[in-house]
């Protein structure tokens, strides 16, 4: 049995895919982190000090700081949710960049997914950096939308066409 596959994704679609990819990453690497590294939070609030202080990865700088204060069992279920994400939306993102038709979906919806926090990181703690990850995850979301609801009516098309 194979996946369905839409033709290949253009050059635009394909860099908001890695950009995700990267962040997928990111969120895993905090997953990993969390769960193996209780007694280090410091070491860890230090990491996302100096290297996750820019646009997207305010969130991954979020979850960091907030494992500085939780309990083990909150770190737990931190953790688990933290991997739960990054493992989705890398699988949203390779299939995106494969063209595999389930992809487009999900990734919008994970992507969309944190439009509220960040509008309320925006409304609560206002930043330059803050209000442009919100505009351009907006973008992204937007851009995968028009995309995939215009191969949609596309395929309806073809498929009314004798």
């Amino acid at each position: 049995m194979t996946a369905k596959t839409a033709k290949s994704p253009s050059l635009l679609i394909k860099l908001l895919a890695l950009k995700k990819m990267l962040f997928g990453g990111l969120m895993l690497l905090v997953s990993v982190i969390t769960s193996l590294g209780w007694g280090y939070h410091d070491q860890i609030v230090a990491f996302a000090n100096d290297y996750l202080l820019n646009a997207e990865y305010g969130l991954v700088r979020w979850v960091i700081e907030h494992l500085a204060h939780a309990s083990p069992q909150v770190l737990g279920k931190i953790a688990a949710l933290t991997g739960v994400y990054g493992l989705l939306i890398e699988s949203a993102a390779i299939g995106l960049w494969l063209g595999m038709t389930w992809a487009e979906p999900l990734f919008i919806a994970l992507v969309a997914a944190l439009l509220p926090l960040e509008g309320y990181e925006i409304l609560h703690h206002l930043s330059l950096s803050k209000l442009l990850l919100f505009v351009i995850n907006l973008a992204i979301v937007l851009v995968l939308i028009n995309h995939w609801l215009g191969g949609k009516r596309r395929d309806r098309q073809q498929l009314s066409t004798p």
